[in-house]
């Protein structure tokens, strides 16, 4: 009995280093065998499966040899009421269930890297946005099979189980109607395309750039770098306004001067200000207006009406703050002074 004993440990020891070394030298020709033999090729494909598949296999090794080693073991028959084999076969059936997972997840990761090189090829950024989603759907799915599988073969009844959740949907629909209207909502950005990701936005009060849409949410980067995650559900209800779709800037503003100005220096002051605009390129010169509109309260008042051809709100400043400056020098050489508010008082 115990030259029995000392052997079956003998076996048990010798299973568990032949797995080991069986893994290692898996793992050596992966990474210097085929790894060499694979970059010669013209394709990425074969570096990326290699790459995917070198430590899956590695776990299945060691699975394996799991396997062996227990079977190696003078197991009884029986724990109490239920059978060793199918505690055994149920924890195989998780090991090698849980192995191929990995081996799916690591394979979508390739299709990944590919639909990533394709989505940023194509000049729209839809495909970059709908990339992500694609995968964690199929990484979900994948996910969710894996388990009803593994439940199946632990005992459970899936047909009961999956008839449950029919009887219950109409519960689960009403505890999660935010979620759907969440989804609903991404559904409303692809289809509407109102905005990109890196696009500069505004929904209700939050203002910032897009960084990330999901199915759930959408994650807006302020400009004071604070991090907003909006509801998509948001998106029905609130109008979406993107300033990265802007075409061109306005500058609108009234300028008042005093009532000292004579007819001649403001006909000038209009004439001046409509020479400053045709001769800056960088104004959308097709449309523009410059004209006295009003005898105001204080002060004689013109309409400046015009548009920038960026959009780029650190260059609409720059360009904004040198016309003003070029309108302040025309008033000076025209000798003609910007009003402030006055109140004259008589006194009898």
């Amino acid at each position: 009995m115990l030259g029995s004993s000392f052997d079956r440990i003998i076996i048990l020891f010798l299973i568990i280093f032949f797995t080991l070394v069986i893994r290692k030298l898996t793992i050596y020709i992966f990474e210097e065998k085929l790894i060499h033999i694979t970059r010669k090729t013209k394709t990425e494909l074969d570096d990326l499966l290699v790459k995917a598949l070198k430590d899956p296999i590695g776990y299945a090794i060691i699975g394996l040899g799991l396997v062996a080693s227990i079977h190696s073991l003078p197991l009884p028959e029986n724990i109490g009421t239920i059978e060793v084999a199918i505690i055994i076969n149920s924890i195989f059936t998780l090991l090698f269930t849980l192995i191929a997972l990995f081996v799916i997840f690591r394979l979508i990761d390739v299709l990944a890297y590919y639909m990533y090189k394709a989505a940023s090829s194509t000049e729209t950024k839809l495909d970059e946005q709908l990339t992500p989603l694609i995968i964690k759907t199929l990484k979900i799915v994948v996910f969710i099979l894996s388990l009803l599988f593994i439940l199946q073969n632990i005992g459970w009844n899936i047909t009961s189980l999956l008839a449950g959740l029919g009887i219950g949907g109409l519960a689960f629909a009403l505890a999660a109607q935010e979620t759907i209207s969440n989804l609903f909502g991404s559904f409303t950005i692809f289809s509407d395309r109102c905005f990109h990701i890196g696009d500069w936005v505004r929904i209700g009060d939050v203002e910032g750039t897009v960084e990330e849409v999901g199915f759930r949410s959408t994650r807006i980067r302020r400009f004071d770098q604070a991090l907003v995650t909006m509801p998509n559900s948001r998106f029905i209800k609130s109008e979406v306004i993107n300033f990265s779709e802007m075409k061109k800037r306005r500058i609108k503003f009234n300028l008042g001067v005093s009532y000292k100005t004579t007819a001649k220096q403001m006909t000038d002051a209009v004439e001046g200000i409509k020479k400053i605009i045709e001769d800056d390129a960088r104004f959308e010169r097709s449309f523009y207006m410059v004209h006295f509109t009003e005898f105001g309260a204080y002060s004689l008042d013109i309409l400046i009406y015009c548009f920038t051809k960026t959009t780029i709100w650190n260059e609409y400043l720059s360009m904004r703050e040198e016309f003003n400056l070029k309108i302040m020098k025309l008033l000076e050489e025209l000798n003609v002074e910007i009003a402030y508010p006055t109140q004259t008082i008589q006194l009898s």
